[in-house]
């Protein structure tokens, strides 16, 4: 008798999970193999999928690890494509799953949608031996590095922030042209990227791409100009920020939050101080969704949703600079922080500490921001010419070359920003300033070096 029975079907029968999953079937004796994955969505919120096939249809459940949320999926598999159905614990629709195999069945890229198609995530997920219980540290493949090196004869410094499994994002420094500007871009595989170099106009002007080597983290690969000629570069690994992390997900809600870790005790407690409050906004937030809604329909799926993160834009021994972003769904305003942080005196820098005693330097960063605005594309769009005419710059940041002057956020233009140089602001810097060897020791090195020429 045992020999003509299914093996697949009898280790159905002695592990629980795949006991469930095979109660989905009208005959488990047809289901041709079962599969463990582990993922999360949209790069943050864990979760892990466990799913049979009986060659004509597949069942399964998904798991949200954080808040044990659990949701049926029944559809069907066409060559390496797959459609399913998610349902709740009333047997409703609740949303869809569109997604593809890779390889052996050993990674499905999928979307998700809720039930109208109006709310969407990213499932990126890798097969496993069993099923997943625990969720990860959703922080474990996010990182910010520094990095040193040369383009041709120009000395370079550059910030690169991996913020998801694809996304990159980062600033970098022409020292001996004391510029600084934004890099976009992402990971082209797991140890390969490419990022591009913006000015503060949006223009190109050339491109990194390469490999992250070693244990050191050091990056081999070409600057790419405008016109695509390429010259190899090699920089050194000088410095690097954790990254942490809270993510939730349950059937109304989600949230999640990235924020930098430093070495420095009394800089993560005034970061976790910040999102810390934010957290607890979502905490009371999704709380009271529970209570108001106790039966929750397929309607109610995903209907509020938060989401934070950062950026930074100096990281030294010295300094960290940077922002902080937090968006929620059941309110119209972004929450903007911009961060510069002393690490050596263990306290926030403003403006105030940066300027001579009575320099207006609202006024004057002001003034330089929009000579430079008005050369953007966009300032020929008389909306965005009214919007920016009125608009308050109530953020700045530190760069190694200036002082990155910002706007508001705005749901159409998003934040305006322009690096105002120290070297157009030299007469109005406080030369004592906590920031002051940004600039100073620059000043100081090139009177020296006309003092040597006068001299000979």
């Amino acid at each position: 008798m045992m020999a003509c029975c299914n093996p697949i079907a009898l280790q159905a029968q002695s592990n629980p999970t795949e006991k469930r999953v095979a109660d989905l079937f009208k005959n488990a004796k047809k289901i041709q193999w079962y599969k463990y994955y582990k993922g999360r969505v949209d790069d943050i919120n864990d979760v892990g999928l466990v799913i049979a096939y009986d060659g004509k249809e597949c069942k399964g459940y998904i798991t949200y690890l954080r808040s044990r949320e659990q949701f049926k999926l029944e559809g069907h598999l066409t060559g390496d494509k797959i459609k399913l159905r998610e349902t709740d614990t009333e047997e409703s629709v609740t949303g869809h799953f569109e997604g593809k195999f890779f390889g052996d069945y050993d990674k499905l890229k999928a979307h998700w949608y809720n039930r109208e198609k109006t709310r969407a995530g990213l499932l990126m997920l890798t097969q496993i031996e069993k099923e997943v219980i625990f969720p990860s540290y959703c922080g474990d493949n996010k990182w910010v590095r520094k990095y040193e090196g040369t383009v041709g004869k120009q000395k370079v410094v550059f910030i690169i922030q991996r913020k998801s499994d694809l996304d990159i994002g980062g600033v970098i420094c022409f020292k001996d042209k004391k510029t600084t500007h934004c890099l976009k871009g992402g990971m082209v595989s797991e140890d390969k990227l490419k990022v591009v170099a913006m000015d503060n106009l949006g223009n190109k002007l050339g491109a990194i791409e390469g490999g992250i080597e070693g244990a050191d983290h050091d990056f081999r690969g070409n600057w790419i100009n405008p016109k695509g000629e390429e010259t190899p570069v090699s920089f050194t690994k000088i410095d690097h920020l954790m990254v942490g992390c809270v993510e939730y997900q349950d059937y109304m809600s989600t949230y999640d939050v990235t924020f930098p870790k430093s070495k420095n005790s009394s800089f993560n407690k005034f970061i976790d101080e910040r999102v810390g409050a934010w957290k607890a906004s979502c905490k009371r937030h999704t709380k009271n969704l529970k209570e108001r809604k106790q039966n929750p329909g397929p309607e109610d799926r995903a209907i509020a949703n938060a989401a934070g993160w950062f950026s930074i834009e100096h990281v030294s021994d010295k300094l960290i600079s940077g922002y902080l972003t937090f968006n929620k769904s059941w309110e119209e305003e972004h929450e903007d922080y911009s961060f510069n942080y002393d690490l050596v005196n263990d306290k926030k820098i403003t403006l105030e500490d940066i300027f001579r005693e009575g320099v207006e330097y609202h006024k004057i960063l002001e003034e330089k921001a929009m000579k430079s605005i008005r050369f953007k594309d966009i300032y020929v769009n008389p909306n965005f010419k009214e919007w920016i005419s009125s608009a308050s710059f109530d953020y700045f940041t530190i760069r190694d070359n200036g002082i990155r002057y910002s706007t508001v956020f705005h749901p159409i233009y998003g934040r305006q920003s322009i690096t105002v140089a120290f070297d157009d602001i030299e007469e109005y810097l406080d030369t004592e300033s906590p920031i002051a060897y940004l600039y100073r020791e620059v000043k100081l090195a090139e009177k020296k070096k006309k003092k040597k020429k006068t001299q000979n």
